[in-house]
């Protein structure tokens, strides 16, 4: 396979903050083992991870032929390395996602010189990775090229590598810093540079941290539209790495910079050298020893018991059906068809359990023992098709028939519960009797037994996107908001034309307060599908978190005539999924949108309330109540508007309906959060009126 280059006139522009210097040795591979047993049970004290990840795709003011096909991708798949649990361990909440057009000048400034400044505290690691253009301009500065990139304004739209290489040396006050650039590709761009002018504008640059490229500066990088899917050669050893096979000196659960560098410019030189190429990631910088980018504690236990000494080979993965989910000792890998086999480089030698599933079949396991440096494939058959009994398949039909006839009378939810768990009980390795059951439980507000029916159909059936799309919404209604996202996150990728799954996963990252990436989320869910009210209503939902009023009026005015004109109904099916999760203030009751109406109507009120509008604010709070009387928060905000107008304008009749709405509000949820406060206000609008009589 002939590769692709990422690489020409730009391909040292990013090996910055440490450029290959004369002499400078790289690291060789050492001989691996694995770490003793009594070591092994030591506790392993992990810092703090923050990370910033940017890839850009399409640039916004460059031609077409400076696109990167699998930039967005690359960074998406590295961004999910460091959320893993098997890999960089790094809470959700503290990554900076910047992809495609979130990458601009400005989200990538504020991100680096005022977010990871801020949070980032000296015990700390951070991780900065970037795989997208860089470039020079006439006066031999360097510079990242972020999404909205202007050829003719390169110190304004670019940002300068001389300034990076100051906030990460002086302004960031981690311990253990590194830098991951993948920014040596071809394409383009109608910016004059060269090798040397590239040279000359990294002299100098501070050595405080690890710099890791994906290149030396007289190569290319490249790309392989065959492996995984597709990806950057760096990139993809770069993820692999992380998630434990570069863990091999010792093999001891932990990935320590020096290890990931050794795993990943050995892989990457071996890979392209067999396709008659050449490709040296380069390193440099000053790091400590003991500096740990990734950790899997399950990996460390299950070591105590292994001897053999872990190389890496590659396996390719050949299946007889379409679009089987492959998994390696319970890691998802990727989708494998008849015509496109999965190819798995970087597996550590010994014995690994393949797993191939698909919904519908029996899924077939195989042991495959990888041999140091050697390729192997292995056939991976579903030849079982399940055939549902037929007293379980009568049961499930029974039960489906009242569910879909009435989810919210409570005795025909109990026979349909009653039904599926039937259906089950006759035939184990019935996903679809379990997912129903999760339904019916769900819509009894029995989340701990909904979420224990979803679960058992991920177990049959792994690769059960709506089951792991309401597992991620079971997850939300228990609060967890950041492992909801990691799930949703997951049936996406599983089922990326899915417009619904896009909608659920934006829901999840608006309430682990990510509303620049749930609005992203939400963007790509209505991209997929224009009539999406549902997507209108969360990208609303994320633009009015981020006080970009206009913009989520707009998304809630769509959302409105989406649902009143009958088009983009909701997914039945998810028995009002999305929004089981939300509430409409932070601080107050959770709430199931009963009326997702009534929720665009709140949201436009809410809205122009924050522009200033408390006429129209009131108006569309009127519509929210009309639609659902029971919800106190519209009454409370209608209050708020109302008080406004009053300050404005000394109207009795604003103060009295200020008063009369936080006394139906109090009296629809006398336990919300703000009740204490709507009190106090309230004695003090009675005070205010007596005096006006």
């Amino acid at each position: 396979m002939k590769l692709h280059t990422r690489a020409a006139l730009f391909c040292s522009v990013l090996t910055f903050l440490g450029q290959a210097q004369v002499g400078l040795k790289e690291r060789d591979l050492a001989i691996t083992r694995i770490e003793k047993p009594e070591k092994l049970k030591e506790v392993v004290l992990l810092p703090r991870g923050y990370a910033i990840v940017i890839g850009i795709s399409e640039y916004k003011n460059l031609a077409k032929s400076a696109t990167l096909p699998f930039a967005e991708k690359d960074a998406q798949n590295v961004y999910s390395a460091l959320i893993s649990q098997e890999g960089g361990n790094i809470e959700y909440q503290n990554i900076k996602r910047l992809i495609g057009r979130d990458a601009t000048v400005a989200n990538i400034r504020d991100a680096l010189e005022n977010w990871l400044p801020k949070v980032a505290q000296p015990a700390d690691r951070v991780v900065v990775f970037f795989v997208g253009h860089g470039v020079v301009g006439p006066d031999g500065r360097g510079y990242l090229a972020p999404y909205d990139i202007d050829a003719k304004q390169l110190e304004t739209t670019g940002y300068p590598m001389d300034k990076l290489g100051k906030v990460l040396s002086q302004d960031v006050k981690a311990k253990w810093k590194v830098l991951l650039t993948d920014a040596c590709h071809s394409g383009k761009i109608s910016i004059d540079t060269s090798s040397q002018k590239v040279n000359d504008s990294l002299r100098g640059l501070p050595q405080g941290f690890l710099s890791f490229s994906s290149s030396r500066a007289s190569q290319q990088s490249f790309e392989d539209q065959e492996l995984s899917g597709g990806s950057g050669v760096f990139s993809y050893f770069l993820v692999r790495g992380w998630l434990g096979a570069a863990d091999q000196s010792p093999t001891d659960g932990k990935v320590t910079a020096e290890e990931l560098v050794a795993y990943v410019q050995t892989e990457v030189r071996e890979y392209a050298r067999l396709r008659n190429e050449k490709q040296s990631p380069l390193e440099s910088g000053d790091f400590p020893d003991d500096l740990i980018l990734g950790f899997s504690a399950k990996r460390r236990q299950d070591l105590v018991a292994r001897t053999a000494e872990p190389q890496t080979g590659t396996i390719v993965v050949e299946v007889n059906l379409q679009d089987v989910e492959v998994t390696v000792d319970d890691l998802r890998i990727g989708v494998a068809s008849p015509e496109k086999p999965l190819t798995i480089p970087g597996l550590a030698s010994g014995k690994h359990n393949v797993r191939g599933a698909r919904i519908g079949y029996d899924p077939a396991v195989t042991e495959v023992n990888v041999v140091p440096g050697g390729m192997q494939t292995i056939s991976i058959r579903l030849l079982h098709q399940r055939t549902v009994k037929p007293t379980a398949k009568a049961a499930y039909d029974q039960a489906e028939s009242l569910w879909t006839r009435s989810r919210a009378n409570p005795v025909d939810l109990q026979k349909a519960a009653d039904g599926y768990a039937k259906a089950l009980s006759q035939d184990d390795t019935f996903s679809k009797a379990a997912l129903g059951l999760a339904y019916v439980k769900q819509s009894q507000g029995r989340t701990d037994e909904a979420m224990k029916a979803c679960k058992k159909a991920l177990q049959i059936d792994s690769d059960y996107v709506e089951a792991r799309e309401l597992y991620g919404v079971l997850l939300m209604e228990n609060g967890d908001y950041l492992q909801a996202a990691r799930e949703l996150q997951r049936a996406q990728q599983a089922d990326p034309k899915s417009s619904y799954a896009h909608s659920v996963l934006a829901e999840a990252l608006h309430w682990a307060d990510r509303p620049l990436e749930a609005e992203a989320a939400a963007a790509r869910a209505i991209s997929l599908n224009g009539s999406s009210a549902q997507g209108f209503l969360l990208r609303a939902e994320a633009r009015r978190a981020q006080e970009k009023f206009p913009e989520a009026i707009l998304d809630y005015q769509e959302s409105v005539r989406l649902q009143e004109f009958g088009s983009g109904a909701l997914r039945t099916a998810a028995y009002w999924a999305i929004g089981t999760g939300m509430k409409k203030h932070r601080s107050g009751r959770r709430a199931l949108y009963r009326n997702q109406l009534a929720a665009a109507y709140f949201g436009l009120c809410a809205a122009e309330n924050g522009m200033e509008s408390y006429q129209q604010a009131i108006r569309h709070c009127s519509k929210a109540i009309s639609l659902d009387k029971e919800d106190s928060d519209s009454y409370v905000l209608m209050a708020e508007s109302y008080a406004q107008l009053f300050s404005i304008d000394n109207r009795k009749d604003y103060l009295v309906k200020t008063k009369d709405n936080i006394e139906v509000a109090l009296r629809l949820n006398p336990n919300m959060d703000k009740a204490e406060d709507l009190r106090r206000k309230l004695i003090e609008v009675g005070k205010i009126l007596n005096q006006m009589r």
